[in-house]
């Protein structure tokens, strides 16, 4: 396993770095310059990771220290939704309600990443596959 460290200067939250390195654009963008495996999986080494564009916050601009709170607000949510899940046993309806609730925070932090790269509509559909 591997851990990742913020450098000293870097004053992002931890759980705003996990919700980009898990969101859609990030995904797809380490599947390009990654070493692919078989069943799908890829590497994801320190020279694969450190590559990824982690698009870090002007904390004195009010709009991106809003993004970075919404991030790590969102990311605080699917942990819990997780957690949830695990805990609801084998009731198919509570399965269901969360894993609509996860699906739903996965696209919120999915377009929010989208908006913190100002991707365009164009992009966005190029990313999901829509193109």
């Amino acid at each position: 396993g591997y851990g990742i460290s913020l450098l000293p200067e870097i004053h992002i939250d931890y759980l705003y770095l996990l919700g980009m390195l898990n969101a859609k654009l990030l995904s797809e963008y380490i599947k390009k310059i990654s070493t692919p495996f078989q069943q799908g999986y890829f590497a994801l080494n320190r020279q694969y990771i450190s590559q990824l564009p982690i698009r870090t916050i002007d904390f004195t601009n009010p709009a991106e220290k809003a993004q970075h709170d919404k991030m790590v607000s969102l990311v605080e949510a699917m942990l819990a939704l997780h957690k949830e899940l695990g805990r609801v046993g084998n009731s198919p309806h509570a399965q269901e309600r969360i894993e609509r609730q996860i699906q739903v925070t996965d696209r919120e932090i999915d377009a929010l990443v989208y908006a913190l790269y100002g991707l365009s509509a164009e992009e966005i559909k190029i990313v999901e596959g829509k193109e």
